[in-house]
């Protein structure tokens, strides 16, 4: 069998130092996330408000236990900002999502996740995040009134971002010559409580789990990638996970952002590869060439995003369903997925 391994880094204070991104995997957080810092590699200087424009940015979580999964967002795409909140109810097979297109300028993403916020407001709804990681935190408001056939909607959430039970891949990987993608991701334990019209269900930190997502890119003109994740608690009681994606980086042997969580221990995983032969809605095939991935997807619920602007575009595919099959430990022992729930992307976006 061929082997995999992936060096992981000493995270430095800043993701870009002297003008440079600091491309590699790390396990811990950067304390200064400065994607503008970097210099374009170009004879002319880029004034800062085009460099702004570039930076795709969004901070996302995946959220659940055995009854229920949910989706947190605020995307600042530019072009456009989308805030979603999306419950499954998985004992009633019901999907509730609440959904604003907002201009990207009234999105706020946090900058780093050190004592900052990202929020998003409207008329009927509220989304706020405190990210708080330096007291090992991230805590996580959200409340919508009910319109075209959705409840009221609240959710308040605490997940624990420390040592003990969270370690985290941070990356910074290359699309071009000084032009890269920072990811955080990370899988925690998490209390709280959901608000669905009059019912309150409560998340116990001993069987509910948060993936965190905080992601800045300078992608090019043609954005496009394909995502997986599920997590949840295994046969053994332990938090299992995993982040799986195929992007437009180069050198995806050396940079991505693929990683299996077990209690709170991140192993790096190889490139992947989505095979959809039955289309978006079909079982998809994700395996690599190490024989360390071999999981396949059934969607159960769709969701999807269209838009043809002049200047913006996007084909969005993200369907919720169950994941089955295992990924190979670094002992070479078989983590099983089976009967996980969770969700995956294929996305395009040209702006």
């Amino acid at each position: 069998m061929k082997t995999y391994t992936r060096e992981i880094e000493k995270t430095p204070k800043k993701l870009v130092t002297n003008g440079k991104f600091r491309f590699g995997t790390y396990k811990a957080p950067f304390e200064i996330v400065n994607p503008l810092d970097a210099k374009k590699p170009l004879p002319l200087r880029v004034p800062k408000l085009l460099k702004t424009m570039r930076l795709k940015e969004w901070e996302a979580f995946q959220m659940g236990n055995e009854d229920f999964f949910l989706l947190a967002a605020v995307y600042n795409a530019k072009g456009l900002g989308v805030v979603q909140f999306v419950v499954i109810d998985r004992q009633k097979n019901k999907k509730y999502i609440f959904e604003r297109f907002v201009p990207f300028w009234k999105t706020r993403v946090a900058r780093s996740l050190i004592n900052t916020v990202t929020c998003a407001h409207g008329k009927d709804f509220s989304f706020y995040i405190h990210n708080n990681l330096e007291n090992d935190r991230i805590f996580f408001n959200f409340w919508s009134l009910g319109r075209k056939g959705n409840p009221d909607m609240a959710c308040r959430i605490e997940a624990i971002h420390d040592k003990g039970s969270c370690t985290p891949i941070v990356t910074c990987q290359p699309f071009d010559e000084n032009r890269a993608l920072y990811s955080h991701k990370a899988l925690m334990p998490m209390s709280g409580q959901l608000f669905v019209n009059s019912f309150v269900f409560e998340f116990n930190k001993a069987e509910s789990f948060m993936i965190l997502d905080d992601h800045k890119g300078y992608y090019p003109f043609e954005m496009q990638y394909d995502w997986v994740t599920a997590a949840g608690y295994d046969t053994k009681s332990r938090l299992i996970g995993f982040n799986l994606t195929d992007n437009q980086i180069k050198d995806n042997h050396k940079y991505n952002e693929n990683c299996l969580w077990i209690d709170g221990d991140m192993q790096p995983l190889p490139p992947i590869k989505v095979e959809r032969p039955n289309g978006v809605m079909g079982d998809w095939i994700i395996q690599d060439d190490f024989n360390r991935v071999n999981l396949k997807f059934t969607p159960k619920f769709d969701s999807r995003i269209d838009i043809n602007l002049i200047v913006f575009k996007t084909r969005y595919r993200a369907p919720y369903g169950l994941f089955s099959g295992y990924i190979l430990d670094n002992d070479n022992n078989k983590v099983a997925f089976d009967n996980f729930f969770g969700m995956g992307e294929k996305k395009y976006i040209k702006a």
